[in-house]
């Protein structure tokens, strides 16, 4: 997708820095050490293309001597950091972003509780509630008034609003229960998820959230209209929906400060099909054993593991912002980090003509259905809560098969469809109508379909899927076969289904009671198969991707696999590689593109600690891509110690002889007029592609 529906500074825009300090009323020193002749040589030495500095952190409190009535200065303010920050980045011509702190403000909450989300009857009142009502004044008497004075006194080229969809919290006071007792014509708002109205209170929450961003980007945009927006996730994987009801100008969240490469490797998939710039911004410091533990204090991490997760995000088009906070309240910057940061720096820029403004090339999607992820109740805030396990599990699974995988709500899929070769749904049970149906087209003109879990059998049809029956079980642990029945892996599914196969079905293997693989066996088979007009479904009865995204068990990756490679044996493109690369297929500029991120580790695993050091090299790589002209060069980029080798094999231009069996699906005999290609002039064949190994990201050009 391209970038209509949001703005961003330019193409050379690439690498920025994010750098926040929480200014408390704790602090002494806000400010005395980053003046022109500390902060220009250091940004100089990190030399990131933007900056997005502290302005107004969680407890409220401006780190700038605000003049708004209702806003808090910290104490700590000694000299004006963001007036300094503002000359050094117009001194090297960079824009200059604000930090600022949205629906969490301590401050604001402490002198007006007015303003503070009311928690459910029956809440602790000993705890009141530091998050801000959405509807309630904070709005027009603190927040749009400060961000107007940031724009007219320092002229700030945008904010990055923190503390957003993931502090967000049902609120319970008059001006919110008005609302949503006229929106939704019930009487009383739901106080418990047990409630059958409960994701509609849910829904009214996240409405009222989505409603206040819009209020003050609005605010922004009509003040000043240069100045970009973003709010913190959201539109991210956990806000999955329509971006374009929200006018942000672009996308972005900061990243775990640990295990953070699996969050990249969703959010990477969804954010280049948002329609909008995006970015997501690396941790550049990390803990072990859980975030605010004395003994394990904050440490800055490894180069390479930050390059790696860097390139997760390149690799389908994204920029790369770091964070760094060393802990120094005084706003001066350490030199040796900066080093460091620089390293991942020149990572990040050599790649950005190759990498920034990538398409994706269509392979499997992946749908991240919002009907589905709304419908379910969760008690937490709008981010965290919600349930996305069944969607990672299969977007790991498929990536280590080497799959090009992108993640796709029912608002992208619907547009895109019929692009892609393969859909899987993971364990969704409650999609719209309309993606039902659309799916089910889509099958019967062509395309193919893997569902999992047991309840796809009502929202689809028996007939379909080519059952005649399914029996349900709650919770069961089965074993599938591998390998042919060489070997099984148990998986534990609730519910599960065993499958009654009808006339038009195909079963595949048969699920055991033990790890037997000859013996105790079920007459169910572990999944069906069914041609359904010139497409194919493939049916898993359980939980299979959820379990994946739990156990990550290396069997049950290969069942995947099996079923994969009987529901789409003859990909254009394939690609053979060790487990720990990553693959995304992409395009520009009329060539194509294939990356390969290498995520393991040199180091033996750690459960407390998520740190990545001594990336080893793997390999080798195959790729192997079915081309209708002779590609005019192959290259290999990045990895300069790695080598490879190609070959082009030529084969007659296909001459379909206007047959029934074309493999474009045509339903008619065809003319000259016939646009399945098979009358083209060109040269069919195959490029082959061999490279010893990758170390941290390597890509394939093809022209």
């Amino acid at each position: 997708m391209s970038f209509e529906n949001g703005r961003w500074h330019g193409n050379r825009y690439y690498f920025g820095l994010h750098y926040d300090l929480h200014a408390s009323d704790n602090d002494t020193e806000l400010g005395t050490r980053c003046g022109l002749n500390e902060l220009v040589p250091a940004l100089k030495l990190l030399r990131p293309d933007f900056v997005q500095t502290d302005c107004k952190g969680h407890p409220g409190m401006t780190s700038w001597p605000t003049t708004v009535p209702d806003g808090t200065t910290s104490p700590g303010v000694v000299k004006d950091a963001l007036r300094q920050w503002r000359e050094a980045t117009r001194q090297l011509k960079m824009p200059l972003h604000c930090h600022y702190s949205g629906i969490w403000d301590r401050a604001a909450s402490q002198k007006h509780p007015e303003w503070a989300v009311v928690p459910a009857p029956g809440s602790d009142p000993a705890k009141p509630s530091e998050k801000m009502c959405p509807r309630g004044p904070y709005l027009d008497k603190l927040l749009i008034p400060q961000m107007k004075e940031l724009i007219d006194r320092y002229e700030v080229d945008g904010f990055w609003v923190d503390g957003e969809l993931w502090a967000a919290e049902p609120c319970y006071c008059p001006l919110c229960l008005a609302a949503f007792r006229e929106r939704s014509g019930l009487a009383e708002a739901p106080t418990s998820m047990d409630d059958p109205h409960w994701p509609e209170w849910q829904q009214f929450t996240l409405d009222s959230f989505k409603e206040y961003v819009s209020r003050y980007v609005t605010a922004v945009h009509e003040h000043r209209p240069e100045v970009l927006v973003c709010s913190n996730w959201l539109q991210t994987f956990r806000n999955p929906g329509c971006p374009d009801d929200v006018a942000t100008d672009w996308i972005s969240g900061d990243n775990s400060w640990v295990w953070g490469l699996d969050g990249s490797r969703c959010e990477a998939r969804w954010l280049c099909n948002r329609g909008k710039p995006w970015d997501i911004m690396l941790w550049a410091f990390s803990c072990s054993h859980g975030m605010g533990q004395p003994n394990s204090p904050w440490t800055m991490k490894p180069v390479d593991m930050l390059a790696q997760e860097a390139a997760m995000l390149m690799a389908t088009g994204g920029n790369v912002q770091i964070y760094e906070s060393p802990g120094v309240r005084t706003g001066q910057l350490v030199p040796w980090r900066l080093k460091r940061m620089r390293e991942v720096g020149k990572f990040i820029s050599k790649r950005r003509r190759l990498c920034q403004g990538t398409l994706g090339l269509p392979q499997v999607a992946v749908l991240h259905s919002e009907a589905h992820y709304y419908s379910r109740p969760t008690g937490k805030n709008l981010m965290h809560g919600y349930d996305a396990n069944p969607v990672r599990g299969a977007v790991f699974a498929l990536s280590e098969c080497h799959y090009g995988v992108d993640i796709m709500d029912e608002w992208a899929l619907l547009q895109t469809l019929d692009a892609f070769p393969v859909v899987v749904v993971p364990e969704q049970l409650r999609l719209s109508d309309e993606m039902v149906e659309a799916l089910k087209r889509y099958v019967r003109g062509g395309g193919l379909l893997f569902l999992t879990g047991a309840g796809m059998a009502e929202r689809f049809g028996m007939s379909f899927l080519g059952l005649d029956g399914l029996s349900m079980e709650d919770k069961a642990t089965y074993h599938l076969p591998v390998n042919k029945g060489e070997a099984s892996v148990p998986l534990h599914s609730e519910p599960w289904g065993l499958l009654q196969v009808g006339k038009k079905g195909r079963g595949i293997g048969r699920l055991g009671t033990t790890p037997l693989c000859d013996e105790r066996l079920l007459a169910t088979p572990a999944a069906v198969t069914t041609r359904v007009g010139y497409g194919r479904v493939m049916f898993v009865a359980a939980d299979i991707f959820r379990d994946f995204e739990h156990n990550r068990y290396p069997l049950t990756r290969q069942f995947v696999q099996e079923l994969m490679r009987r529901l789409y044996p003859d990909p254009v493109v394939s690609i053979e590689a060790p487990l720990a690369v990553d693959v995304a297929l992409r395009f520009k500029n009329d060539a194509l593109q294939f990356h390969f991120i290498n995520r393991s580790s040199g180091i033996p695993n750690q459960p407390n600690n998520g740190m990545v050091d001594e990336i080893p090299a793997v390999g080798p790589l195959k790729l192997t891509v079915r081309m209708g002209w002779r590609p005019e060069s192959v290259a290999w980029h990045f990895e300069d110690d790695s080598e490879m080798l190609w070959e082009w094999t030529s084969e007659p231009k296909k001459d379909h002889g206007h047959q029934h069996s074309c493999d474009c699906g045509c339903e008619e005999e065809h003319d000259d007029d016939c646009d399945c290609g098979c009358h083209e002039e060109g040269e069919d064949g195959t490029v082959t592609v061999e490279i010893d190994s990758v170390r941290i990201h390597g890509v394939v050009v093809i022209k």
